[in-house]
Parts: structure tokens; sequence; C-alpha cells
């Protein structure tokens, strides 16, 4: 039976504490901040490992969300778009039920993300100022979520310069604080 993954990372800790980080050459300074870094990474791996999938599923379910409002702002202010249709066509396909791994529902994110990329850009570009302004705010509005999502997320690497306003993981994960929901513009 293989001992469980907060155990192992932090048998790799203290291998780096114990034997790695002592073995380096004093007057490396460079060798020691990267030993210090590698446990600090270490660390936050056994803080976030337990709801990686939590958190990347809220990432996917909050660039979703942003994905049909932004194909339902580009339907009513620049209809038949070949960037809104391949987004809205990309959603169709969105698979009902999500993987059930980290790295799955990850690359669900990334792929619509990249489409949305290339959506904003394009409707911005010919855009009315009434569409330029609505679709400006709609990505203000999910970047507010995602990224407040993003440095809980990364709090436990102590960082952030405003860490003691950062809300918990768990206020993170379980409530609807840090979900991006469309709302008609």
């Amino acid at each position: 039976m293989l001992p469980d993954i907060s155990i192992r990372i932090n048998n790799l800790i203290k291998a780096m504490e114990k034997t790695i980080a002592p073995a380096i050459d004093p007057d490396n300074g460079l060798a020691k901040e990267q030993a210090a870094l590698v446990v600090s990474h270490l660390r936050m791996l056994d803080q976030q490992w337990d709801t990686a999938y939590l958190y990347e599923k809220g990432s996917y379910e909050n660039m979703r969300a942003l994905s049909a409002h932004l194909v339902s702002l580009a339907e009513k202010y620049e209809p038949g778009k070949s960037t809104t249709l391949e987004l809205s066509e990309t959603l169709g396909t969105m698979p009902d039920e999500l993987p059930l791994t980290v790295s799955g529902i990850s690359t669900l994110t990334a792929n619509l993300g990249n489409i949305v990329d290339r959506v904003i850009t394009d409707c911005f570009r010919s855009g009315s100022e009434t569409f330029k302004t609505a679709l400006t705010n709609i990505v203000l509005d999910y970047n507010a979520k995602q990224s407040a999502r993003e440095r809980i997320w990364f709090g436990a690497n102590k960082l952030d310069p405003d860490i003691t306003d950062l809300s918990t993981m768990e206020e993170m994960l379980f409530t609807n604080v840090y979900k991006f929901t469309a709302h008609t513009t």
C-alpha cells in the first residue's frame, strides 16, 4: 500500500530540509534560494492537492459562464461573427459530465479560454462603442471573480501584498461568492 499524497509530499520536504539543503555550499546563494523555493512549493502543494479538482471545476464553470455570456452579447450586437460561432459550437460540445481529473478539466478550461480570447479581440476590434462597453464590463466582472479565486488559491505562498484581505479557501471553493454568473447587459 502506498502512503497518501500528503505523507509523500512531507517526505520530500523533509529530504530537502534535512539532507539536500544542508549539503548546499553556503556560498551558493542561488542554490539555497532554489531549495527554499522548492520547499515552499511543496508545502503549497500539500495544502492544495486535495482541493485541486474543486478549484479547477470552479475555474471551468466561471469560464463556461463567461463564454455563454459572450456568445449572447455578441449575438445581440454583432451577429454572425465567425469567432462567436466557433465559441457557440464549442460550448455545444462541452461534456455534460466533466472529466474526473484535474488535468482533464483544466484542458477544457484552457480550450474555452483560447477561443474566448479570440472572441474578445475580434469583437473589440469591430464592435460599436455600446458593444465594447458591454464587453469590457463583462470581462472585468469575470476577471474580478477569477483573479480573486487565484489570489486565494496562491495565498499559501504568502506573497500577496494584501494577504489579510483574502477569504478562506473554503469560502472560495464552497460558496457562490467567487462564482461568475452572466447577467443581462
